[in-house]
């Protein structure tokens, strides 16, 4: 019995120490502008494990206190984050190159946040047109 405990605890154990690549993001990917990189409100260590706790308490803050501040703000994210295509289109938040969607993804953790809000900025975007010659 004792070893069947044993051998679950260190199975957790190695899972916990060998899953920290996914959960910190470390291996994924972003399409950031590294100019507006440095910009961001905390440095991209923390962001990267635990944006989901500033995002919680900022909703929480606006939802329950009344109190509406731009710092953790999900429409500050989407500005700053959401970028247009090529095309000047923006990723849907169901494509991976989505930005929030793109880890989420990966991680197998599901976006709530975009089921009431906005997944891209409402800044106008306009679209780029070839030229015809």
């Amino acid at each position: 019995m004792y070893k069947k405990l044993s051998l679950k605890i260190l199975l957790t154990f190695f899972l916990i120490l060998f899953s920290g690549a996914s959960i910190t993001h470390e291996n994924i990917p972003h399409n950031i502008d590294r100019s507006v990189a440095d910009k961001c409100v905390e440095p991209t260590d923390i962001m990267r494990s635990q944006h989901h706790i500033f995002i919680k308490q900022q909703s929480h803050d606006t939802v329950v206190k009344g109190i509406r501040t731009q710092k953790y703000s999900l429409n500050n994210c989407i500005n700053c984050h959401i970028k247009p295509s090529a095309n000047g289109t923006y990723p849907s938040v169901k494509s991976e190159e989505h930005f929030c969607s793109g880890c989420h993804i990966a991680a197998a953790a599901q976006v709530e946040c975009f089921d009431c809000h906005a997944s891209k900025p409402f800044k106008k975007v306009v679209e780029k047109v070839k030229d015809s010659e």
